[in-house]
């Protein structure tokens, strides 16, 4: 099993938090031991990011503006019964810790929040996430993607993927069976405009890795992964 640290330095959070300065501050140190953080402000945009990325632990304050962190939390577990959620508030009320039991958190962490308690709760999410395998990602019944190593795993064998290739699969795996655009492909992982074939031709260099028909591409709209 991968040492703590370094699985940290291979996922991504989704911090959502209203107060600008806690959010800065803690982004800061969240920053030092994360792969990619995706910033939020208000509810709404914390729901919008958890459907559009490849989420692997939420951390929510309980109190925003738009959603609140409750509803959020309720909607990801409709979504994801077992991703680790933390939630964070400056309250201490019996009946808030009460209204969010059922959810299956990692933690809640009061405001100011503890260096020694928010890696305590990293630390957690990770067993959590080993401990349900959601760390290897089943994309059909003979295939694997590791999203620590970035590789597919074929019957015991390691195949490693280019950084567009795991890129472009990770977004696909955010919206299984739904249809993500390529101008929104292409935006993501080459940041803009680029040759007409470039997407094209990465996509069938993947697709030699992959199971047969995995990939589906929507003619002139973009590409979708097979249902398992």
């Amino acid at each position: 099993m991968q040492p703590t640290m370094e699985i940290l330095k291979s996922l991504n959070v989704l911090y959502a938090e209203d107060d600008e300065l806690t959010r800065k501050n803690t982004f800061k140190t969240l920053s030092l031991f994360v792969g990619t953080i995706f910033e939020a402000q208000n509810g709404a945009d914390a729901l919008k990011l958890f459907r559009s990325e490849n989420i692997h632990i939420v951390i929510l304050d309980f109190v925003m503006p738009s959603i609140d962190g409750y509803t959020v939390a309720l909607e990801i577990r409709k979504i994801d019964a077992d991703i680790p959620i933390i939630i964070t508030s400056s309250f201490t009320e019996k009946e808030k810790l009460l209204s969010v039991i059922g959810f299956n958190l990692v933690s809640y962490l009061e405001k100011p929040i503890h260096f020694n308690d928010l890696m305590e709760s990293l630390g957690q999410s990770v067993e959590r996430l080993q401990l349900n395998g959601k760390l290897k990602i089943a994309l059909s019944p003979e295939v694997a993607y590791d999203s620590i190593s970035k590789q597919l795993i074929t019957n015991g064998s390691e195949e490693p993927l280019t950084k567009n290739e795991y890129q472009f699969l990770e977004i696909l795996l955010a919206k299984r069976s739904m249809l993500v655009t390529t101008r929104d492909i292409e935006e993501r992982i080459y940041e803009g405009s680029v040759a007409p074939n470039t997407l094209r031709n990465m996509v069938y260099r993947l697709r030699k890795k992959l199971p047969e028909e995995l990939i589906i591409t929507v003619k002139e709209i973009g590409y979708m992964l097979k249902p398992l």
